[in-house]
This record gives structure tokens, sequence and C-alpha cells, in this order.
């Protein structure tokens, strides 16, 4: 190709000439630093030029998905497939794409595929082992994921994933083994230290859990989530919320495979909040709701048709591209809950709030806030993780698992004093944890009209 793209976004005070190949290595580059919005607008630049490059037809299907158009992700990576079946590079994305989506069945195919074109492609073993374990055929995940480590033995994340395996199979020994080879191998992985914790805290070794923590702090020592879970498993200076940083970066991490993971944990919150706002008015349809803690909009779908404007909010900006993706919500905010809702004096009708509100101890500043929000007689309907004894001494509590559990009788004080009339506060499973049931409380508090 002789065309040349020009580019003026780099700081220079004049455009620059790119040949399509430069482009391309630019795109690239940007989205490798998550500048992804920009990779992607600069692969459709050149698709334009070349429509039918399968090469950026696979990088543009990945930022698609990255940006929580998944479908449309895959339906451009397969087209890069159909220009070029051998494209095992692509193959090797369909199957991720598959696998982060939920579709095991599908993704693992893809990496068999993959492997039959080239049995020398450690990351596609590596791959198989995952879909594997995720089907719950652990032995032969175990496989796939040594022949991986055969191929790239310098490779830190083969052993973290079958360190993963033998957990699932209550191996801990041997996961704390691969743990401790990665950690080896990459010794500033937080992923590495915070699976090595856990493991040690299942296993009932809460002073060997520390001293990861411990050890993840001392190169690390503003890391949030090693000084939140440092918190957690050790009771000491016990925070009275996550911080802003923590949640961030939890719900960042987690936003690829956010629906996924709780659709397997039969996540049943954003359920209850519908139907308890639906008790509220069958058809409030000239309501403004605002769906605090939106995350990727779970929630968010099921309110939809109940309100005449949705707004959403929500800290973590990967969450917040899911939601985005999903086209329900009028207005999307990334902000902290307090303060947006602080900032918001009677804006809404109606604020609905998913289990968000776990990673608060104290509620009193965030109750207070919603107050402000809404508008007189408006209605605030949340969940909260139930905690059984009401004789707790400051109504709430800091599980390992890095959330809050909350006392009954706290709740319906804190409601009280910030100005609020609980209209209902009822027991319910909010989703499984492992084998057990997570119970929770489902909140539905009017604000007392001045």
């Amino acid at each position: 190709m002789n065309n040349a793209i020009g580019e003026a976004n780099l700081n220079q005070s004049t455009p620059r000439k790119f040949s399509p190949e430069q482009a391309l290595h630019l795109a690239i580059h940007w989205h490798q630093n998550d500048r992804v919005e920009d990779a992607e607008a600069l692969y459709r630049k050149l698709l334009e030029l070349n429509p039918d490059d399968p090469n950026v037809m696979n990088f543009l299907g990945l930022a698609r998905h990255q940006r929580g158009h998944s479908e449309e992700g895959i339906a451009w990576i397969k087209k890069a497939l159909a220009l070029a079946p051998d494209y095992i590079d692509a193959e090797n994305n369909l199957g991720n794409i598959y696998l982060l989506t939920g579709r095991v069945e599908l993704a693992e195919p893809c990496f068999r595929h993959v492997i039959a074109r080239n049995p020398d492609f450690a990351t596609a073993y590596g791959n198989l082992g995952i879909a594997l374990k995720d089907l719950e055929r652990y032995q032969e995940a175990i496989e796939y994921l040594m022949k991986a480590i055969e191929l790239e033995p310098d490779m830190p994340r083969h052993y973290q994933n079958l360190g993963n395996v033998y957990r699932h199979q209550q191996q801990y020994r041997e996961a704390v083994a691969m743990y401790r080879k990665s950690l080896e191998l990459a010794p500033f992985d937080p992923e590495a230290y915070l699976r090595l914790s856990r493991t040690f805290f299942i296993m009932g070794e809460i002073e060997r859990s520390a001293e990861v923590l411990e050890q993840w702090l001392e190169y690390d020592p503003e890391n949030p989530t090693a000084l939140h879970m440092y918190a957690a498993y050790t009771r000491s200076n016990t925070p009275t919320r996550a911080s802003d940083a923590y949640v961030k970066e939890t719900f960042d991490s987690f936003a690829a495979s956010f629906d996924v993971v709780l659709k397997r944990l039969d996540y049943q919150a954003p359920l209850l909040v519908q139907q308890a706002l639906q008790k509220l008015e069958p058809e409030p349809n000239h309501w403004v709701i605002l769906d605090a803690g939106c995350g990727t909009g779970l929630c968010g779908d099921l309110i939809r048709p109940l309100a005449k404007r949705l707004v959403g909010m929500d800290l973590s900006p990967k969450m917040l591209e899911r939601a985005q993706a999903r086209g329900i919500y009028d207005d999307l905010f990334e902000a902290e809950l307090t303060e947006f809702c602080a900032n918001s004096a009677s804006a809404y009708h109606a604020i609905t709030c998913v289990d968000t509100l776990c990673y608060f101890g104290d509620l009193t500043g965030v109750v207070q806030a919603a107050v402000k929000a809404l508008r007189p007689d408006g209605w605030f309907v949340f969940t909260l993780e139930k905690h059984e004894a009401d004789d707790v001494s400051s109504g709430f509590y800091l599980h390992e698992h890095g959330r809050y559990s909350h006392a009954e009788v706290y709740v319906r004080k804190a409601l009280h004093d910030a100005g609020f009339r609980v209209h209902s506060m009822e027991t319910a499973t909010l989703r499984k944890e492992r084998a057990d049931q997570v119970a929770g409380l489902v909140v539905t508090a009017q604000s007392i009209a001045p």
C-alpha cells in the first residue's frame, strides 16, 4: 500500500504522515498502553485504505471486545479468519474472547485448532488448560498446562494458571508451589501475591497469608489491594470503608469477565432490587432513576423499562465501558458514590444500589448523601451482605474476601438518622460463594419530606 495517513495527536506542532505499516505499529502501541479508543479509530482508518486486511481486523476485533462490544469483536475476528484461515493468532484471540464471555465450549475447539496448526504454540496450550479447568476437566487441564510449561518454562502465567487448577481441586500445597514459582519468575506480579495469600488463608495459615501480603507491600507499599486485604486478613487497622483505589483496581481488572462469573454464582441481587422497585410503583415510567455503582449494567438492564431517564455511575472506567455498550443509560458518570450523590441535589425519584454498599463499612456518609440526591419522598433501594450477629460492636464487619457485612439494627439506625423511613428490609440470598449461599438484606427506604 502506498497510501499515507495523517496523524496530529502526537504532541507535535505539525501533523506527520505515516505509512500504513507505521500507522498499524502506532495503533498497536496505543492498544498495548490502554489507549484502546484511539487505537480503534486508527484501525478503522487503516481498513478504509485496505478493507481486506485480516491483521487489522484481528486487532479491531480485540479492541471492540475490550470496549464491551464482544459480539462485534467476534465478528471482526471471524472475518479475519475467513480471509486468512491459518491466522493462528486471530484464532487464539477468538478463543480468548469466547473464554472471557463464558462460552467455553466454543473456546476449546479454537485452541485445539491453533495447536493442530502449530504444535509449539505454548500460549494455546495454556489457554486450552484454562478452558478445560472451566469445563471441570481438571486432569486434562493439568496436562495441557504442563505442556505449556515445557514449551515456555520461563513464563510465569503458566505456573499461576496451573496453581489455579490445583486450588480448584483443593490441592493447596501444589497450588502454593506453583504460585511461588510464578513469583520467582515475576517477583512483582500482584495477581500471584493475591492468589498465594488467599490460598494460605483458605488453608487456615493466617500468619503465612499475612507474610505474603507483607512481602507484596515491601515492594509496593501503597498498593490498594494489598493494604485492604492485609487489613481484612489480620484485623489490623480495619478501614471504615474500602478505598476508592481498591474498588477501582478490583473492578477494572474484573470487568471483562464480570457478567460471566456472576452468572456462574447464580447472582440474584439485580433481580431482587428490580422487584423491590417495581413493588413501589408498577409503572414508574415518569421517574428519573440513578443506578449507583452500576457496574456493567446488570441491574440497569432490568430497571430500564421502569424509568423515564436512567443515569448510571461507577468508579471503574472499565465497568462503565461495558455499561455503555449495553446502550441502556441516558447518562453515565465515572465518580465516587458519596460525592456524586452529595452534588446531585433532589435530582432523582429513586436510587438503586446493587452490591455496592458492601464496600462501605460505615454507612453514615453515603446514606446522608443519598437523601440529598433524592426528591422529597424519593426511594433508596439497595442490597447489603447480612451480618447475622446484631451485637457486632460497630454494626459492620470486614470479611477476608474484602467486603463488609452489616447488622440489620445498624442499617435501620443509619437510615433513620439520615432522614429515611425504612419501608422494608428483607433477608434474601444474593448469590452463591463456593458451595455456600450469601445471605443479604434487600432494603427499601423512603426519604422523609421536610
